[in-house]
Order: C-alpha cells, then sequence, then structure tokens
C-alpha cells in the first residue's frame, strides 16, 4: 500500500495546522475513515473579498453612454444590412430584367432573319430582268457611258447640276463635282 501524507491548513477558524495521512489502495478511490466528511470546494465567491466582488459587479454594469453607443451602432449596422439587401434585390431583378429583354431580341432577330429569307427567295430576279429590258427598254450600258471617278470618302454623290451630253463639259462637271 502507498501512503500520502499531507499537510492541511484549515483557514477558516484559528488557522491551525492539522496533519492527515491518507492510504491509497492501488487504483481505487480512496476510502474515507469513519466520521470524516468529505471536503467540499468553496464557491468562486467566497475566495475573493465583499470589495473585490462590488469592483467587478461595478465593472460589469454597463453605463447609459456606452448603451446609447451600442444601440446607435446596431441601427447603423442594420440600416448598411438592410440596404445591402435592397441593392441585392435590385441587382437581382434587373438582371431578370436583362435576361428577358435578350430573350425577346433573340426572337425578334429569328423572325427578321425568316421574313428576310422569305422575301430575298420570293424576289424572281430573272422576271425583273426581263420585265425592265421588254416592257420598260432598259438596256446596259456601253463602255463610254461609264464614268469613273475618285471618291473623297463619301459614301454616296450628290448631284448639283445636270450631266452635259459631250465628254469635254462632262469631265469639267465632274471636276466640279468632286472638288
Amino acid at each position: 500500500m502507498a501512503e500520502i501524507r499531507s499537510i492541511y491548513t484549515n483557514n477558516r477558524t484559528d488557522g491551525k495546522t492539522e496533519r492527515r495521512t491518507t492510504y491509497v489502495d492501488g487504483a481505487a478511490v480512496r476510502k474515507l475513515r469513519a466520521g470524516e466528511q468529505p471536503e467540499r470546494r468553496r464557491r468562486q465567491e467566497d475566495r475573493f473579498s465583499v470589495h473585490t466582488v462590488r469592483r467587478v459587479k461595478a465593472k460589469e454594469r454597463m453605463g447609459l453612454g456606452y448603451g446609447m453607443f451600442l444601440a446607435v451602432a446596431l441601427g447603423v449596422a442594420m440600416w448598411v444590412c438592410v440596404g445591402y439587401l435592397k441593392l441585392q434585390a435590385d441587382n437581382t431583378a434587373r438582371a431578370k430584367n436583362i435576361a428577358a429583354l435578350e430573350t425577346q431580341l433573340s426572337t425578334l432577330k429569328d423572325e427578321n432573319d425568316d421574313e428576310y429569307n422569305r422575301v430575298t427567295t420570293s424576289v424572281d430576279l430573272e422576271k425583273i430582268r426581263d420585265i425592265a429590258m421588254n416592257e420598260l427598254g432598259m438596256v446596259y450600258a456601253n463602255e463610254d457611258q461609264v464614268v469613273l471617278y475618285d471618291d473623297e470618302g463619301s459614301d454616296y454623290v450628290k448631284q448639283y447640276a445636270e450631266i452635259p451630253e459631250d465628254d469635254k463639259s462632262l469631265k469639267g462637271a465632274l471636276g466640279t463635282i468632286s472638288r
């Protein structure tokens, strides 16, 4: 058997020091002797003086200014959170609207392409050429009727005067037009 000796000081009564001897039987819990009471742990408040406990409780209490500060900080935080949620909802609504408009645009482009293909396939160019040449008297231009000129970056030509019939005045008119 193992013997454990300890010195116990009782601070509650008169500060007398007692000597206790405890025997340990293996790994078992020690057995109390007859009439011995188990030692109870004191509560934490009993360990501190009354003055220390009052000081800690005073620090735990919150002042009016600190409470107001926390209330204002909480209000600002809530306002920011609600604003963020509103912006998120607006962003989601706009994204859905954009998706709907893109779908509508795609549908309209498909319809437009279908209509364009229908119109271009319905036109018979040979029939138009035949009517123009036989009924309206259209003829192809000769080489001397074609006039070439340098453009100045414009996509269209404005005619300010009638084009004369002879070549000399034609080049002079083209010179004034191209300036």
